[in-house]
């Protein structure tokens, strides 16, 4: 990992985004067994970015400098407008059958997200300064060094880019409507079982332009059917145990920027067989106990848990044929929590999971040969733990501190076998906050993430070309105010 390569951003290059939204709860209580509640938002999204990214690579032969290793620029660029509307309506009914309590919930939901996705034109108009070899063949490049290693002047206007917004090139539009119902019954005093089924009926369109300027339209419909039932245990008045089994499923096509790009959550298959796709399903079950602890004050928990996915979309670059339902996935766990009040000024939350994944089933080949199961998931860290600690010093004026761990994670494509030879370092990254209360209307919040300006990357591309890297040391002062 290389710590000494000078900042490379370019001049022009800008990340942008805006959000509105607005919000409108409404509650009405019928009578003491029988409320209806509300939720309606419309928003919109817009993000941009031209940003540039450096890769190690050498000069090609037919450099005047020769095969020597140095430093490239490249370009990573899109844009993206996002215009959704959300309306839930929920229907809460106490009542007693057969000598037991119900609890029901009954609702609905429609929800329309429509999503343009497109480039941003750029012209490099700086001058080249080396000759590199990619996919293309022999390019103009734009690199770091001179033929002596050295770093050039002036990197941050090498590229000399000229931007202009273009035309989109995929329109995403996918209406829902969802009908659930819900029911929680008291068996006895310590006894209680709980389930719940819901179908989700969606038209999913994605118009998205090729490279010729033609569009291709991938078009179809389908209803989902999942649900969750389980069961809880009051072993004392202060702790209980429980078992749930879940299900949800995952579409064709789901990641809007993506198109066609099957192998990174994009559509499968041709647009005249779509929707011969068969949805993603995954499975989970949890057992877990929680205690109340210090009277009530904090909340200790503990839970064993293995979520399963079948007929996972690897992707059209894989030997296979059909809808490319081929994969299938398993995480194995175990979570820990405490959260709540130490003493009556100080607080805290803690959290940690250890797990472990494994790759079932796979048509991804390697070198022409099949990969075998049993390897891990890419992309995934198998510990993670989070720690926050908060002290109320006055009545207004309260401060802590937290910490973020994770551990190590070996890249590749998402759902697939992860590289045994590329990955990312753990990190443990410390923050700080301070809040104060100047009235029961006004409060201000200021946050310093990532204290000790610590390196630290998240994952990286499937080639180890380039990492993300975490936020360095940053500041937030946040002013709400309740009318």
């Amino acid at each position: 990992m290389n710590d000494d390569i000078p900042a490379y951003a370019q001049k022009q290059d800008f990340i942008k985004s805006r959000v509105d939204t607005v919000t409108l709860r409404a509650e009405y209580e019928l009578n003491d067994n029988l409320r209806i509640e509300n939720s309606m938002r419309h928003g919109t999204t817009n993000n941009g970015y031209v940003v540039t990214g450096a890769r190690g690579t050498s000069r090609d032969v037919t450099d005047p400098a020769g095969d020597i290793a140095t430093i490239s620029l490249s370009t990573h660029q899109g844009w993206q407008e996002v215009e959704y509307f959300a309306n839930q309506l929920n229907l809460f009914i106490d009542t007693e059958i057969a000598g037991m309590a119900h609890q029901f919930v009954v609702g609905g939901e429609y929800s329309k997200h429509d999503v343009l996705n497109g480039v941003y034109s750029v012209t490099n108009e700086g001058d080249s300064n080396c000759l590199v070899s990619g996919r293309g063949g022999v390019s103009n490049g734009y690199c770091l060094q001179d033929e002596n290693g050295n770093y050039i002047d002036n990197i941050d206007t090498l590229m000399g880019r000229n931007i202009n917004k273009g035309a989109a090139d995929s329109d995403y539009q996918i209406d829902t409507i969802s009908l659930y119902v819900m029911d929680t019954i008291d068996i006895t005093d310590e006894f209680s079982v709980f389930a719940g089924v819901r179908a989700d009926t969606f038209e999913y369109k994605n118009i998205i332009t090729g490279g010729n300027g033609s569009d291709t339209t991938y078009e179809y419909d389908d209803t989902l059917w999942n649900g969750h039932v389980g069961t809880m245990y009051d072993i004392t008045d202060n702790g209980n145990v429980y078992l749930t089994y879940s299900t949800s499923a995952n579409i064709n096509g789901g990641e809007s920027d993506v198109g066609g790009n099957c192998g990174y959550g994009g559509l499968c298959s041709s647009a005249e067989s779509v929707d011969k796709a068969k949805p993603e399903k995954v499975e989970n079950i949890e057992l877990g106990t929680k205690w109340n602890l210090l009277n009530e004050k904090l909340l200790a928990t503990a839970a064993l848990f293995q979520v399963t996915k079948d007929d996972v979309m690897e992707g059209t670059d894989y030997d296979t044929a059909g809808t490319y339902n081929t994969g299938k996935n398993r995480v194995k766990g175990v979570e820990f929590s405490l959260v709540g009040n130490i003493t009556e000024r100080l607080s805290t939350q803690l959290g940690m999971a250890l797990m472990k994944s494994e790759i079932l089933k796979t048509a991804a080949t390697s070198g022409g040969e099949p990969v075998e199961p049993g390897g891990r998931l890419a992309n995934f860290a198998n510990r993670s733990a989070f720690a926050q600690v908060r002290y109320q010093l006055t009545d207004k004026f309260s401060f802590g501190a937290a910490a973020n761990h994770s551990s190590e994670v070996y890249v590749g494509q998402p759902d697939s076998t992860a590289s045994e030879d590329l990955r990312v370092p753990s990190y443990t990254i410390f923050d700080a906050f301070a809040s104060y209360e100047f009235n029961e209307q006004l409060n201000a919040r200021v946050n310093v993430a990532n204290l000790t300006d610590k390196d630290y990357y998240l994952t990286a591309y499937r080639s180890g070309a380039f990492a993300y890297i975490g936020d360095a040391r940053n500041a937030q002062l946040t002013v709400a105010y309740e009318f």
